[in-house]
């Protein structure tokens, strides 16, 4: 059983039936009873759609606890609760130009996310950014060349964070453990090397070098079993002590899973995209 509940969006349920090491897909499970209950009231049942996507008319609401019931033919009845995250709430999003080094030594920024947060209550999240920057190079009062990248990630380099530092990894997957404020800035020194282009032009003395572009940042609030499935995720991509890629061995590890009498994820998600900053 997996499913991502949104924020604000209708509740669907995906049914998958484990199959033999030899299938290359699970087989979807088109005859279970799909019951959905919210703060412990039973709300309808979800209906089949194909493809063992079950889906109703409820849409998920924030703050309110969300549990499933399925009953399949033959097998043990599955059980799964979690409780939709409130929208994280951005108060600025900032440039720090030249915050670092990537590893091409190419001078780098950070991007400073101020965001609200309530340090008596446990809270997880998840972030990324998409950004271009474009620079116009002047000759004579007119546009003589002009290079710009583009690109996205959801990782830092260089990570000097201290509640990143805290997770022991790049990404941007991270709870507010030791935030004691209500209000935190994340900083994330960001590469953007996905693609570049530059257009033709010879060596000459600029008059001026002008630059703008964007930064869009997208950050989720995100329930616990969200974020321990990630770590697991992480724990199983990491290589360790026991990993031979030549000889293609790895150590095994089960994902993390919140579905009693099954395997899945029953989790949810509140995301939220920042208005984009403009550079010139």
């Amino acid at each position: 059983m997996n499913a991502v509940l949104i924020n604000g969006e209708p509740i669907q349920v995906y049914l998958t039936m484990a199959q033999r090491l030899d299938s290359v897909h699970p087989a979807a499970c088109t005859d279970a009873e799909v019951l959905l209950y919210r703060d412990g009231e039973f709300v309808e049942r979800l209906a089949h759609r194909g493809d063992g996507c079950y889906k109703g008319s409820a849409v998920a609401e924030a703050l309110h606890e969300y549990s499933c019931k399925v009953v399949i033919p033959g097998y043990d009845t599955l059980y799964a609760h979690t409780e939709v995250p409130a929208q994280p709430v951005v108060k600025d999003v900032n440039i720090i130009e030249n915050a670092t080094l990537d590893e091409e030594g190419n001078a780098c920024p950070a991007i400073m996310i101020t965001f609200k947060t309530d340090p008596d209550k446990r809270l997880y999240y998840q972030s990324s950014i998409d950004a271009a920057f474009f620079y116009y190079y002047y000759y004579l009062g007119m546009i003589y060349n002009s290079t710009g990248t583009r690109g996205s990630m959801n990782h830092s380099i260089n990570t000097d964070d201290p509640v990143l530092l805290n997770e022991g990894s790049d990404l941007l997957l991270f709870s507010n453990e030791i935030i004691s404020d209500t209000t935190y800035t994340l900083k994330v020194n960001a590469s953007f090397n996905s693609h570049s282009y530059s257009s033709s032009g010879q060596a000459v003395t600029f008059d001026s070098i002008v630059r703008s572009g964007y930064v869009v940042v997208s950050m989720s609030g995100i329930a616990e079993s969200c974020y321990q499935y990630h770590k697991s995720q992480e724990a199983f991509q990491a290589p360790d002590a026991y990993t031979n890629l030549f000889l293609g061995t790895i150590t095994p590890l089960n994902l993390y899973s919140n579905v009693e009498n099954g395997r899945g994820l029953f989790t949810a998600i509140a995301p939220v995209t920042c208005d984009t900053v403009f550079l010139h």
